[in-house]
């Protein structure tokens, strides 16, 4: 089997692609055409003769031959894999909202009447000019590389292009050094805030926990005399799901935490409360918390940060006092070990004892 495509010149100054195609068909039989192949580059009619290949092996020479508009636009397709992939497969809030964003605001606009088979080398780097951030960039081309796979897979392409990402150094995660983190803690034991201010602080610097699965946290997820909580759920934007990642996680507390809950649990006790941990005296959501944490920040002298600092600095201190790799990732219930990596830098102490093996 072999499909080849040429320029060929017309008479009337113009030209065209021609797709050669040969074929060994199952019974033995050879079959070869050469037609008229569309598309506007040469990668574009290659990807038509491949897939005029795979219809002929499929289909047989006699079948009705595959048109080129038969290829769906991107719009079109998206479509449809908005309805039989993203709303089937039941993806997370969060990620669907992530889908829509791309496809809305980057893939639809610049490539949304451009068929499928028309997706090449081009309009791949024309994706890599756009003013934004590298790691936002590479989420496009992430999002591009995962929908033409699907097309491919649902045999609506017969071959989905390369796309590369955009080389970029990899970023060390902003944390509270010891001291700061300290600080922030006794802002949150001595101001006049809520009760639950500095088990937020505690929750995120002690326990790892991200600011879904702190809204979504029940009292019966914790066990307060063995000191350990149960992440089993995550809330975004009032759609209350698994965890990021699918799985869930059991973290043993701290005394500082352990003795925080106790407190908030006495306040819960004499005012009005949910089944949610944070809920005391009124429903807590995001950005209840991010007001919360600013203000602990502002007293502690420090810059004005999300709550995910929080989680990054209950990382960065378990590297730095040398716990491994693999408890890292179990505490903070990463789904990919590279994501821990990046932590452990951080790990002098650990790296210094693998020299000292050297010395012996």
């Amino acid at each position: 089997m072999a499909v080849t495509v040429r320029e060929r010149a017309l008479p009337s100054g113009g030209s065209h692609w021609q797709a050669d195609i040969r074929v060994r068909m199952p019974d033995g039989r050879r079959h070869r055409e050469r037609v008229k192949a569309p598309g506007r580059s040469r990668a574009a009619a290659l990807r038509w003769a491949r897939a005029r290949e795979a219809h002929i092996l499929r289909h047989g020479v006699d079948a009705p031959r595959a048109r080129a508009d038969a290829v769906p636009t991107l719009e079109q397709f998206a479509a449809r894999f908005t309805r039989d992939y993203i709303i089937a497969d039941r993806l997370k809030p969060a990620t669907r909202a992530g889908w829509e964003e791309v496809l809305r605001l980057y893939l639809l606009p610049r490539l949304g009447r451009h068929r499928l088979d028309e997706i090449g080398a081009v309009e791949v780097q024309q994706l890599k000019q756009l003013p934004l951030a590298t790691s936002t960039v590479n989420m496009v081309l992430a999002k591009l590389k995962a929908l033409l796979r699907k097309a491919v897979e649902w045999e609506l392409l017969a071959k989905a292009p390369v796309i590369k990402s955009l080389p970029s150094r990899a970023r060390v995660p902003e944390f509270y050094d010891f001291d700061a983190y300290e600080r922030l803690v006794e802002a949150a034991r001595l101001a006049e805030v809520a009760p639950w201010g500095l088990v937020i602080v505690l929750l995120g610097g002690d326990a790892g926990l991200r600011a879904g699965e702190m809204l979504a946290l029940r009292w019966r997820d914790i066990n307060l005399e063995r000191r350990s909580l149960t992440v089993v759920e995550n809330e975004w934007r009032g759609h209350t799901g698994d965890p990021k990642g699918g799985a869930t996680r059991t973290i043993p507390m701290t005394r500082g935490l352990t003795q925080a809950l106790e407190r908030l649990y006495a306040a819960r006790e004499r005012e009005p409360a949910g089944p949610r941990v944070l809920d005391v005296a009124a429903p807590m959501y995001a950005r209840k918390i991010d007001r919360m944490l600013y203000k602990l920040q502002r007293v502690a002298g420090l810059e004005r940060r999300g709550p995910h600092v929080l989680r990054h600095t209950f990382c960065s201190h378990l590297a730095m006092k040398g716990a491994p790799a693999r408890t890292i990732q179990t505490l903070a219930g990463h789904a990919n070990s590279a994501t821990t990596d990046r932590y452990m830098h951080l790990a002098p102490r650990t790296l210094g004892s693998a020299i000292d093996l050297l010395d012996r």
